[in-house]
Parts: structure tokens; C-alpha cells; sequence
């Protein structure tokens, strides 16, 4: 495997911005090499101990990772050729998360977790997958990578190890009905979220038993952000609603708020205090206010793109949203006022 720094002063990537429709967001284009014909876009990840947007291009093989402060892209290639270039939703480069040094990759074709050295863009370790992957999370209090497989109704469980010969290995999985669908960490109360049909579950870190499970208020649900300190759990429904739970009391429903049809991944700035969803069959971008009562409240409304179903916040306000179509990112400024 080989790393390279791909330098947007370069011209290799060309920012193309331009004025959203919005006056409270500024929007760019940031295109991907490869992503000319599109890219099956699955998953955005923001890793701050890096302080990196991580983007896994699906079919073309590659891993970007992307600094929000200059928008320089570090391109990770070389993964194992495949010979059938598809460009299905399973396909390729789908998922990847951060941890102590390392990027852990699902990567389809090869039905492979991947173990990556940050530093140096090689690969250290891989381990078979027991079924077909969709998230990829790290569990930092206990050196592990959870990973989601929809199409066994579970989850997998790896553990892995540092040092001189880094090694990773399947340790368990986790069997759940109806599901899994997406995959969020909890470390404050040890607890893992997903959702299991119209369902949301609770699962403990340790054990990695099913702790509690309550109905979501979705008609499909999809993504889950989650505000830590707070103990807000937000949950969005493919048909255009997001509804926040509060960890901390049972799992009450606090609110709920309508937005634009095609709810996929939601994601969460917590400095802010702002919700992020895009709805890839009306092609907008919402952002969502979160009071301190768990109180949602439409902030603005923007254009996005057809089929934009995965975005990501990062700690310098920007919002990323993937564009399949035309294989490209699109980057916001999220200038709206914090909520508190």
C-alpha cells in the first residue's frame, strides 16, 4: 500500500465555490480523482484524533482523508485490485473509523477488515468478515471494532493489538434480529446504539449483550448521532423525521421534527449544538437545532444534490455531504449561531 498528499494549490483538486441559496451557508464543490463517472458512496466518518474527514470511495479503491482546516486530501490507494469494477452499493471502499493509530477499512470486495497504519498507509493486519459488512466503529475502551452485517442480523466484534507485529482478529458476534442498522458508541454509559427494524437497542460494551430496546418512532430508520454529555440519542427516519431520545431517563422521546424525504445518515456538532441531515429524494440539506431540554428546531434548509444520503460534521464547522452522481464532495459552512 502507498499514501500520497494530494494539494488542492495544486489544481489536482479544484474547489469550485459557489453561493448557496441560503445566506447563513457557504457552499464548495470538492472533486475526487476517479469520481468523474460517480462513486458509491456509503459512509463518512469525522476522526479527531487525527483531525480528518474520512472518505471511502467505494468502487475506485481509495480512502481519502481530508484536513478541514487547508482541504488537502491525503489519498490511501493500493488496496488489492479487483478485476469487476461495480459500482453497487456493496462494493469496494464502503466503511472505515479511526483508533489508536490506526484506519480500520471494511473493504467488500475482499470481505476483509483491513488494519491500517495512519503514519504510513500500510496495511498491518486484515481478518475475514463472517458476514457482508456495512459500518465499521472503534470501541476505544476496550480495543475493539465493532461491524455491522445487516445481512446476518449482527454484529461482529474484532479485538486487535499494537506494537511491533499489529495483529486483528474476530473475537464474537453479536446476534440481533431485524437489523443492524448504522452504529453508534457510547462511552460514557458503555452502552452501543442501533437500530433493529422500528426498533432502537441499547448494547453493552463489555458484555455485548442486547441491554434494553425501545420503539424508535420510525417508519425505517436509518442513521443515529448521539450527544454524549448530554445523553441524546438522535434517530432519523428514512421518510423525512428525526426524533431524540434522552439516555439518561429511560429512553424518553423528547421531540421530534419533519424534515426533507430520504433521511439516511445524520450527524451531530456538539460545539454547536446542531443536528445534520441530508433528504436524498428532495436533494436538501437540513440543519437542526438541539436545545439543552432536547428541544429540536429547524435552523435552515439548503440544495444538495440527488441521492446525497451520507454526511458528516467536523470540528471547524464544516458539513460534508457526499454527491454519488458526480463523484464529488460538497462542503458547507455552518455559520448559523450555537444553540444553547
Amino acid at each position: 500500500m502507498f499514501i500520497f498528499v494530494i494539494l488542492l494549490v495544486a489544481g489536482i483538486i479544484n474547489p469550485v465555490f459557489a453561493q448557496s441559496p441560503s445566506s447563513s451557508l457557504q457552499a464548495s464543490v470538492l472533486p475526487l480523482l476517479g469520481g468523474a463517472d460517480g462513486i458509491n458512496f456509503d459512509d463518512l466518518v469525522f476522526a479527531p484524533d487525527i483531525h480528518k474527514v474520512l472518505v471511502p470511495a467505494g468502487h475506485t479503491r481509495k480512502l481519502y482523508l481530508i484536513d478541514p482546516d487547508t482541504y488537502e486530501a491525503v489519498l490511501v490507494s493500493g488496496f488489492n485490485p479487483i478485476p469487476e469494477n461495480k459500482k453497487s452499493h456493496n462494493a469496494g471502499i464502503t466503511s472505515a473509523d479511526e483508533g489508536e493509530g490506526f484506519l480500520f477499512v471494511a473493504d467488500h470486495d475482499t470481505q476483509k477488515l483491513d488494519m491500517i497504519d495512519v503514519k504510513t498507509g500500510t496495511i498491518m493486519a486484515t481478518a475475514p468478515f463472517s458476514g457482508g459488512p456495512d459500518y465499521v466503529r472503534y470501541v476505544g475502551i476496550n480495543h475493539e471494532v465493532w461491524v455491522t452485517q445487516p445481512s446476518n442480523n449482527q454484529i461482529e466484534v474484532f479485538t486487535f493489538t499494537v506494537g511491533n507485529k499489529p495483529t486483528i482478529s474476530s473475537k464474537t458476534v453479536i446476534p440481533v434480529t431485524d437489523g443492524p442498522e448504522s452504529l453508534v458508541v457510547d462511552h460514557i454509559r458503555r452502552r452501543a446504539y442501533s437500530n433493529l427494524g422500528q426498533e432502537t437497542a441499547a448494547i453493552d460494551l463489555y458484555t455485548h449483550a442486547v441491554v434494553s430496546h425501545w420503539p424508535n418512532g420510525c417508519e425505517r430508520p436509518r442513521g443515529l448521532a448521539i450527544d454524549e454529555p448530554r445523553g441524546f440519542l438522535f434517530v432519523g427516519c428514512s421518510e423525512g423525521k428525526t426524533v431524540v431520545f434522552d439516555l439518561n431517563k429511560d429512553n424518553t422521546q423528547l421531540s421530534s421534527l419533519t424534515t426533507g424525504p430520504g433521511v439516511d445518515m445524520v450527524s451531530y456538532n456538539a460545539t454547536l449544538s446542531h443536528l445534520y441531515l441530508t433528504g436524498s429524494k428532495d436533494a436538501s440539506l437540513s440543519v437542526l437545532g438541539v436545545s439543552a431540554q432536547g428541544q429540536l428546531s429547524l435552523l435552515g434548509v439548503d440544495r444538495a444534490v440527488a441521492r446525497a444520503h451520507c454526511v458528516v460534521g467536523d470540528d471547524r464547522n464544516n458539513i460534508w455531504v457526499c454527491d454519488p452522481q458526480h463523484g464529488q464532495l460538497l462542503r458547507y459552512k455552518d455559520t448559523f449561531p450555537a444553540v444553547r
